[in-house]
């Protein structure tokens, strides 16, 4: 688990711990700066490549603009004791948006990184003056050198999470799309014998909205069956969705509806057998804003929606992130105010049935 930390008025550290034996390490850190680029949704992560292999990423500062920022990708070969030097994936060097990183491990066992790009729109946020998002994927070789970046779609939603998940035999990227007609449904792009495919929408969502959610996908598996969870809008209908797939993301089955009708979305979604998920997200009630998580099945029987926690309406609740260890979800979320912070819990998958 990784997350900032501030140092004092203009510095902050990036800090991680690794929960293993029962118990939380002691807090390491992964880099320290005073231009980093602190967002609530576009957040730095670490993840676990396999071994002693680690990769962090956060968003540096590169230029004056609200939106000059720049990807730092840095590796550990012996479980975050000591960092290469940083290293910035997109080699275009524009002053722009780069950032909304997913990090996979590919068909040839290579460490690679998604991200949404910003190099093509012309350094402003105006709805009448930008060109438009793409994304972009690259690998690291085996030696920790950057291979060449590859543009895989070269029009995307600005500001939505990606994400990615590798099978057997495929590589799945799962994100926002966005259409001339702003048509902003939820794309998988799959590599498989050496091909990219063509992207196609999990579901013909048809949610046409002018601007970006701040709404993206969640992809997981178990060996070479997937899931994928996401919130959409049409028609001011606001839902959350997992659908399934039993042929590595070549195509996904028809979509199970999990919320109570008035989601905010923010989804994350993990395996907890050979045919059930637990998805989670923030949803409105009558009083209050909770993380809901539930129960779904391959065959779509859900069990009730548990309450993880209330939490604050509104972005400084981020997103909440969930994990599983042995029987056990840890969920961790945002809150502000002098106790704000990080705030967890654990919960046992059988609280779910």
């Amino acid at each position: 688990m990784s997350w900032f930390e501030k140092i004092d008025s203009l510095n902050w550290a990036i800090n991680w711990s690794e929960f293993s034996d029962g118990e939380w390490s002691k807090n390491q850190t992964i880099s320290k700066d005073k231009d980093y680029f602190v967002n609530w949704a576009d957040f730095p992560s670490i993840y676990h490549f396999g071994g002693d292999t680690i990769a962090a990423h956060w968003l540096q500062k590169s230029g004056q603009g609200s939106y000059d920022y720049d990807i730092k990708v840095i590796t550990s070969y012996d479980r975050g004791n000591n960092w290469s030097k940083p290293k910035t994936p997109h080699l275009d060097g524009v002053k722009g948006e780069h950032g909304f990183v997913s990090f996979f491990k590919n068909l040839n066992d290579q460490l690679g990184l998604v991200w949404l790009d910003g190099r093509n729109m012309g350094g402003s946020h105006s709805e009448d003056e930008y060109g438009s998002m793409n994304l972009y994927q690259t690998t690291f070789t085996s030696n920790g050198e950057l291979n060449l970046e590859m543009r895989i779609d070269d029009m995307v939603c600005e500001c939505c999470p990606t994400s990615a998940i590798r099978t057997e035999n495929a590589l799945l990227i799962a994100y926002r799309n966005r259409s001339v007609k702003e048509i902003r449904d939820i794309n998988i792009i799959r590599y498989s014998k050496g091909t990219w495919y063509e992207p196609y929408a999990v579901n013909k969502d048809n949610w046409e909205i002018a601007g970006c959610p701040v709404n993206g996908p969640m992809l997981a598996n178990y060996e070479n069956e997937l899931a994928i969870a996401w919130y959409t809008s049409p028609n001011q209908t606001p839902t959350v969705s997992v659908s399934f797939s039993m042929n590595e993301g070549e195509s996904f089955e028809a979509p199970f509806k999990v919320d109570l009708s008035q989601p905010i979305g923010r989804v994350d979604l993990i395996w907890i057998n050979n045919n059930e998920v637990i998805v989670s997200w923030i949803e409105y009630s009558d009083s209050t804003t909770n993380i809901l998580a539930r129960i779904v099945s391959k065959n779509g029987k859900m069990y009730q929606p548990q309450i993880i926690s209330k939490v604050e309406p509104g972005r400084v609740s981020g997103y909440p992130q969930m994990e599983i260890v042995d029987d056990r979800l840890f969920f961790a979320w945002t809150e502000s105010g002098v106790e704000g912070g990080i705030k967890s819990k654990w919960v046992s998958v059988s609280e779910f049935r």
